[in-house]
Parts: structure tokens; C-alpha cells; sequence
């Protein structure tokens, strides 16, 4: 395929000719910001702080006295290492909040191409079906498939230009 022709795949593209047969679908571009917390492999893998306090895993059991096996001792030599703060996305938060209970509360999510099906295994539910912010990064930061999306969506293409798309879409449906 061409690279015009995949571009024209992408669901912001071709959702809007056929919204009158298709189910219904709110499309978010995405901020930089938030495609390179996804990309990122260089630490741990943190969930973005919650303006809005939900928890992508809130039936976990939280057990405080258990966190103390995690914390490092003194003079381990790892003190100079000090973790980043868990990214935020706040603007992007609440927009999606407010797509979500337009759509009726739930909603399934996926990027340009792909939807993050090599990750249910990480939700709570099992399902790719989201009630925040939070399950979405959760799904979309476990995925692999999507990796394809962001970085070698062009890659069969002769023609290929670029690498990636210049900009990426959330479509919750």
C-alpha cells in the first residue's frame, strides 16, 4: 500500500463519511506529551497521576505493610537514581472524561489504526471496555500492538516518507 492509502485507513479519516452506518465515535488528537509517556521503555512503568482520582485498577487489595518489600535499603548505591514523578495529563483527562459519559459511561478506545486487543489481559474486567482516563493509558502503555501505530505504521509502504503519522488520534467508541 502506498502511504496516502494507509493515511486514509486511519479513523479520523474515514469515520467522518461514514458516521451515518458506523457506531457512534468521539476522536481526541492526541498531545506529543502523551505519545512519548506511551513510547517510553526507560523506567517503570508508571500510570499517569489522576486529576480526577480514579484508579485503572480499583479492585486491587492496597496493603501498605506489604510496599516496605519494595522500597530500597540505604547504601544499596541506587540513592542517586531518583524515579520521575508519574507523568499527568490533565487537559487530556478531563476530555476524555467528558467523551466517556457522553457515550453512556463506557467506551472502547483505540489509536489510528489499532485498538489495544494484546492488552485486556491487563484490566480489571479482562475486556478492552473503559470508564476513565486511567484503564485507557493502562491499556494503551501494556499494549505492543500498538507500537505498531505509532512507529512503523509505514513501514510496508515504497513511498514511505516518514516513520509515523504527524499526529495521533484517540477514538472512543
Amino acid at each position: 500500500m502506498k502511504e496516502e492509502e494507509v493515511n486514509r485507513c486511519q479513523i479520523q479519516e474515514w469515520y467522518p463519511k461514514f458516521k451515518s452506518v458506523s457506531i457512534k465515535t468521539l476522536i481526541h488528537q492526541l498531545p506529543e506529551s502523551f505519545i512519548q509517556y506511551l513510547l517510553d521503555d526507560s523506567g517503570p512503568f508508571l500510570l499517569p497521576v489522576s486529576v480526577l482520582n480514579e484508579d485503572a485498577l480499583p479492585n486491587r487489595i492496597h496493603n501498605p505493610d506489604e510496599e516496605e518489600d519494595f522500597q530500597v535499603s540505604e547504601g544499596s548505591g541506587d540513592e542517586a537514581e531518583e524515579g520521575s514523578p508519574p507523568p499527568s495529563f490533565p487537559e487530556l483527562e478531563l476530555k476524555i472524561k467528558e467523551s466517556i459519559e457522553s457515550l453512556g459511561g463506557a467506551v472502547f478506545p483505540k489509536l489510528n489504526w489499532s485498538a489495544p486487543k494484546d492488552s485486556a489481559w491487563i484490566s480489571t474486567t479482562g475486556t478492552l471496555r473503559c470508564t476513565s482516563f486511567s484503564e485507557i493509558a493502562l491499556l494503551f502503555r501494556a499494549s505492543d500492538s500498538l507500537v505498531h501505530d505509532l512507529c512503523h505504521a509505514y513501514d510496508s509502504c515504497p513511498d514511505k516518507s516518514s516513520t509515523r503519522p504527524q499526529n495521533f488520534f484517540l477514538a472512543l467508541r
